[in-house]
């Protein structure tokens, strides 16, 4: 599966199961889920980029479901630090 197929494959996981967050607010979610001693710096160009990262702090963290079904799409072991 190419990265392409991934990356539509985690949109349509989130999708199905009524979660509206977008492809940024997932990546964003994930990287806090992850580890809380990383904190990512989103790039924005325009406004409305701004309030998408900032709605991704008000959808919260990834369930252990989800931060599951990511390792599977993209094939990886899950790490948490």
């Amino acid at each position: 599966m190419q990265d392409i197929e991934r990356i539509e494959a985690v949109r349509k996981f989130f999708a199905e199961a009524g979660d509206t967050r977008t492809l940024a607010q997932i990546a964003l979610a994930w990287i806090w889920t992850r580890s809380e001693r990383t904190i990512p710096i989103p790039g924005f160009k325009t406004v409305a980029q701004v309030q998408e990262n900032i709605q991704a702090m008000e959808f919260g963290l990834l369930t252990n479901e989800q931060m599951h079904r990511i390792d599977e799409i993209f094939e990886r072991e899950r790490v948490i630090s």
